[in-house]
């Protein structure tokens, strides 16, 4: 895979939502994982036992990595693991309130948790991780958990200092809500965008029908899920004497007759229409047999040629309708089908038009 449809890949994969946040639970997992695991080393060092706080932060860690294998390897939960780790992080960042670390070092870093909180959770769950730390952070500073903080004395914060964190905190809760907020709204645009040129890439813009795109997708899905004695059959619809339609009621005129023989051709239900070029329709039925072809063709042309407009009440049309059933094996493909369809079809115009005509593979080969 070149550099190109990897970025691709993983840029459509982030503006998925689960993919993004199984994907960013799992490099924060890892990396809380590391964190609280050496966090936990001053502790089994230090303090005295049972080392409550070590075992405590040891457990973490653990739990941190499960979160991560499970992540990785148990998707269809991930909505479990993720709303875990959730709860780890509120306790990872209540812990660095606790700690705070010689002057206070350690509560700067409290202050990246709303944006990666809304970015990795949405914005819901991002309010439910951030908002906790939040009062957790309160309480340390100016609540009854001020007596439990670690560095009581070395780790004195001025009052000013724990205002100033407190203002700053809630501005990147407001800019990562926000952030997160456009973030959506962009993915949901540009998916929007994605899937119009998706649609348009694989039909029709007249007609709406399948186009040469949508029928090589088609016919390599036929071959991919082929069983033994598989078998596809075609039909290759040519409308008569297009042109004359065209110079005689003009372009517009003509696009009403494409489109209205787009819509007979697709009243079949097991049907696979598409507007091949110009007047040309191919129309595919899985698993059909001869018989049963012939008789859809011949539906279809009568149809056809019974069809009325109401512009012009007189006017009629008729279709060449050639029909083949290939089989799919190891020579079934893109170019072999069509050139079967073809066959058939330049069979039907040379019996005199406005008929159905039925051509074997083989005469087509020979």
């Amino acid at each position: 895979m070149n550099i190109k449809k990897f970025v691709s890949k993983a840029t459509d994969g982030l503006l998925d939502d689960v993919f993004r946040q199984s994907f960013l639970v799992s490099v924060l997992s890892s990396l809380a994982a590391v964190i609280v695991l050496v966090a936990s080393i001053p502790h089994f060092i230090d303090d005295p036992w049972p080392k409550t706080m070590a075992f405590i932060l040891l457990g973490v860690a653990i739990l941190s990595m499960a979160i991560l294998l499970l992540t990785i390897f148990d998707r269809k939960h991930h909505y479990i693991w993720r709303r875990i780790f959730m709860a780890v992080v509120i306790f990872f960042f209540g812990y660095m309130c606790y700690d705070g670390g010689p002057q206070g070092f350690l509560h700067i870093w409290i202050l990246l948790l709303p944006a990666f909180s809304f970015i990795t959770f949405g914005i819901f769950e991002g309010f439910i991780t951030s908002l906790p730390v939040f009062l957790i952070m309160e309480l340390f500073f100016f609540g009854p958990l001020n007596q439990f903080i670690k560095f009581p004395d070395e780790g004195a914060i001025s009052y000013d200092f724990k205002l100033r964190m407190t203002l700053v905190y809630l501005v990147c809760l407001l800019l990562g809500f926000f952030a997160e907020l456009l973030r959506r709204v962009a993915a949901k645009r540009l998916s929007s965008y994605t899937e119009n040129f998706k649609y348009a890439s694989m039909h029709d813009s007249l007609t709406g029908l399948a186009n040469q795109n949508y029928l090589a997708k088609y016919l390599d899905d036929v071959y991919t899920n082929r069983k033994e004695n598989s078998s596809l059959g075609c039909l290759f619809v040519d409308v008569d004497s297009f042109k004359n339609v065209n110079d005689k009621y003009g372009h517009l005129f003509g696009n009403v007759v494409l489109i209205r023989i787009g819509e007979i051709l697709s009243q079949e239900k097991e049907a696979f229409v598409c507007r091949w070029g110009g007047d040309e329709y191919v129309v595919c039925f899985a698993d059909i047999s001869e018989d049963v072809l012939m008789r859809i063709g011949e539906k279809y042309r009568a149809e056809i040629a019974a069809c009325r407009f109401k512009d012009y009440p007189k006017f009629h049309i008729t279709v060449s309708v050639g029909a083949v059933v290939i089989k799919v094996d190891e020579s079934f493909n893109f170019d072999h089908v069509l050139d079967l369809a073809d066959f058939a079809n330049r069979t039907a115009k040379n019996n005199g038009k406005d008929n159905v005509t039925l051509s074997k593979a083989d005469q087509a080969d020979a």
